[in-house]
């Protein structure tokens, strides 16, 4: 798959070391805690979220190519600026080109994690192994046919459907591409439903909030908490922009607004990050926002698929054997 490395950009922040130096403390470190031990630990921001390779392409000709990072700096410098106008200089309601530039961030952070891509390649198994199951072994004897230029033997046949139908033994991932073709399509989208929005601001002087791996949360409508949420079904959206400011992106239009913090709100926010996080959660090594809050392991998948490809197993394929 591909030629040469060399020379890219290979160890890639899948959140910002820009964003997480807002909850960094002494010599740019953060305190990490672990979803699957539980441990929490320090750490240099120039280590956390660093995923080998996680965003490079590989191009029609076989290279690879680091251009999806460089393209992600871009967003990354202007959505900070934004955030350092909203946090620092307490400028609200933002501008155009501060709010413009953070909705593009928001919608970057929420779909380049790898807790999306692990949804994608969670849905390319179960659709691939589904394939196999319901088109049997005619699809088997065809393929074999075609690489091995003559008729398989029944024997050879048996022994393909005996391998792919044990589907516990092996896990199929899509191609990196496929997930940033996915960020090239949904960004711009998301971006400009967010910009529509109404932004509500909580700025806190002594809570603290945190973030984690998927700083961005969707937070589903009273009532739909069992049936999934996506960007169309959320009712709201929680950004920490800082460990002292979190953003509401409200799923409707209407008027920005700052409102009164509370310890209330900054326990809600911090739970509602930890919950939403895919591995790892980050804080000030100064602050104490953990305490209180319900610390769940790791999910063992992103998406929720009830169906067992085992269930629809077809040896002789849906047309009964029929080529």
């Amino acid at each position: 798959m591909g030629r040469t490395k060399k020379g890219l950009k290979r160890n890639n922040h899948t959140v910002p070391r820009s964003y997480l130096e807002r909850f960094a403390g002494e010599f740019m470190q953060v305190s990490r805690l672990r979803l699957e031990d539980g441990v929490c630990k320090s750490e240099p921001i120039k280590r956390s979220t660093v995923v080998r390779d996680f965003y490079l392409m590989e191009t029609a000709d076989g290279h690879w190519s680091d251009a999806a990072e460089d393209a992600f700096g871009v967003i990354e410098s202007g959505g900070i600026q934004a955030i350092r106008a909203a946090v620092d200089d307490r400028l609200w309601p933002l501008p155009d080109e501060h709010r413009a530039a953070l909705s593009a961030w928001v919608a970057l952070q929420y779909v380049r994690v790898p807790a999306i891509r692990q949804g994608g390649d969670e849905v390319a198994d179960f659709m691939l192994k589904l394939n196999v199951a319901v088109n049997g072994k005619p699809r088997i004897r065809r393929f074999l046919a075609e690489r091995l230029g003559r008729p398989p033997t029944e024997e050879e046949v048996d022994g393909h459907w005996e391998r792919l139908t044990d589907f516990n033994s092996y896990k199929v991932k899509q191609h990196p591409n496929r997930h940033l073709k996915l960020i090239k399509e949904l960004v711009p989208k998301a971006a400009g439903h967010f910009f529509d929005s109404a932004w509500w601001i909580c700025r806190f002087e002594s809570e603290a909030l945190l973030t984690a791996d998927c700083p961005v949360v969707l937070v589903p409508r009273a009532g739909d908490e069992g049936d999934g949420v996506g960007l169309a079904t959320a009712q709201m959206f929680l950004v920490p922009l800082d460990r002292r400011a979190g953003l509401v992106i409200q799923n409707c239009r209407g008027a920005d607004r700052e409102f009164p913090p509370s310890g209330e709100i900054a326990h809600t926010f911090n739970q509602q990050l930890v919950l939403n996080a895919h591995r790892s959660v980050f804080h000030h090594p100064d602050d104490q926002p953990l305490k209180g809050l319900h610390i769940p392991g790791v999910r063992v998948s992103e998406i929720s698929i009830e169906a067992d490809p085992k269930e629809f197993l077809m040896p002789d394929g849906w047309r009964g054997g029929k080529a």
